[in-house]
C-alpha cells in the first residue's frame, strides 16, 4: 500500500461527515447503530423547530483552525452543543439547507426523523415504526448523557445539564401526552359504564353495610353482657374466698363455698343465614379514647411513621414562617 493510499484510508476513517451522511441515508438508525452523544455534535446539516414555530435550518461544523464547534440556526450563530441536542435526529440535505436559508422553505420530500415520529394527522399512514419505540430510543439516548451531570461543579456544566434536563422534560411531556391521548377514550368509556352501574353497586352496598353495622352493634352488646356476667362471677368467687379466710382466722368452721358458675365464653362462630355466604365474627381491641396524650406520644415517638410525620409537620411550620423547637435548619436551593 502506498503512502498516498494510506493517507486516503486514514482520511476516510476520520472523515467528519461520516456520521451525517449515514444518518441522512438511514435516519431510522439514529440512536441505534448511529450513536447520539449529548453535547457531542456531528458535523452536518439539520433542521429543528420549537413548539408552535416553523422549522429552522441548522448547520454544525468544527473549525479546522481552532478545533471549536460552530453552529448556525437560520443564519444566526448559536451554541453548537445545545443546538445539536435538539436537532441531531433531523438531518437534511445540503440542498434543502441552502433552499431554507435562502427563503425557499421546505419541500415535501424533506423527510426527517422528527416528522416520522410526530403524531400523524388523521388518515395518515405513519409506517411500521411505532411512536412508543421511537420515543423510547430518544429517551434512552438522552438518559445515556445524564451521568456526567450526577455531580455539577461549575457553571458551564450547569448550563449543559439544564439543556439535557429540558430535553428529557420535553420527551417526558411528549410521552405523557401520547399516554393521555391513548387512555382518554378508555376513561370516557369507563365513566359512561360507571355512570350507569355504580348507583346500583353503591345502593346495594350501602344497604348491606347498614345491616352489617346493626349486626356488629348487636354482637358488641352481647359481648358486653357476657363480660359483665364474667365480672360478677369473678367478684362472687373472690367474696367467697374472703369469707372462708375470715372464718378460718376466727376458728370457725369453714363453710364450703357454693360453686359459682362462670359463663362459658363460646368461640366466635360464623353467622349463617338461610341464604348466601356466612358472616364471620372477630373480637378485637379498639382504641376508643386517649386519656393521656403525652404518655401516648412518648410511647409512639420511636415509630418511624411518627418521626416521618413530625418531619413533615415541622417543614410545614417552617414554610409558614414559624419557629420550631428541636430542629436544625439549613439553606438549600431547589431548581424548578
Amino acid at each position: 500500500m502506498t503512502m498516498q493510499s494510506i493517507g486516503a484510508a486514514a482520511a476516510k476513517i476520520v472523515d467528519p461527515w461520516t456520521w451525517y451522511f449515514a444518518a441522512l441515508k438511514n435516519p431510522a438508525e439514529i440512536g441505534k447503530s448511529l450513536p447520539v452523544s449529548v453535547d457531542s455534535p456531528e458535523q452536518g446539516y439539520y433542521r429543528n423547530r420549537f413548539k408552535g414555530k416553523p422549522y429552522e435550518a441548522v448547520a454544525i461544523w468544527r473549525d479546522e483552525a481552532t478545533g471549536q464547534w460552530l453552529a448556525y440556526r437560520n443564519n444566526r450563530e448559536v451554541d453548537a452543543a445545545e443546538t445539536w441536542n435538539w436537532a441531531c435526529r433531523n438531518p437534511i440535505s445540503y440542498e434543502a439547507y441552502q433552499r431554507a436559508v435562502s427563503g425557499g422553505g421546505w419541500a415535501d420530500d424533506d423527510k426527517t426523523v422528527a416528522e416520522q415520529i410526530a403524531p400523524p394527522p388523521p388518515g395518515h399512514n405513519s409506517g411500521d415504526v411505532s411512536e412508543i419505540e421511537v420515543l423510547r430510543d430518544q429517551i434512552e439516548a438522552a438518559k445515556k448523557g445524564a451521568s456526567p451531570y450526577a455531580k455539577i461543579t461549575d457553571d458551564a456544566t450547569l448550563t449543559k445539564a439544564q439543556s439535557l434536563r429540558a430535553r428529557l422534560n420535553e420527551l417526558s411531556g411528549e410521552a405523557d401526552k401520547k399516554r393521555e391521548a391513548l387512555k382518554r377514550p378508555h376513561l370516557e368509556a369507563g365513566k359512561e359504564i360507571d355512570k350507569e352501574w355504580q348507583p346500583l353497586v353503591k345502593e346495594a352496598k350501602a344497604a348491606a353495610d347498614g345491616i352489617r353495622a346493626a349486626m356488629s352493634a348487636y354482637e358488641t352488646e352481647k359481648l358486653r353482657k357476657q363480660r359483665e356476667e364474667e365480672r360478677k362471677a369473678e367478684l362472687a368467687r373472690q367474696a367467697a374466698e374472703e369469707h372462708a379466710r375470715k372464718a378460718a382466722e376466727a376458728g370457725k368452721p369453714v363453710p364450703t363455698p357454693e360453686p359459682v358458675a362462670a359463663p362459658v365464653a363460646a368461640a366466635p362462630a360464623p353467622i349463617k343465614g338461610t341464604y348466601g355466604k356466612a358472616a364471620s365474627r372477630q373480637v378485637k381491641q379498639v382504641v376508643s379514647t386517649v386519656t393521656d396524650w403525652a404518655a401516648l406520644s412518648a410511647y409512639m415517638l420511636d415509630h418511624p411513621e411518627i418521626r416521618d410525620l413530625l418531619m413533615k409537620l415541622a417543614q410545614r411550620a417552617v414554610d409558614a414562617g414559624r419557629t420550631v423547637p428541636g430542629i436544625e435548619l439549613e439553606e438549600r436551593v431547589s431548581v424548578s
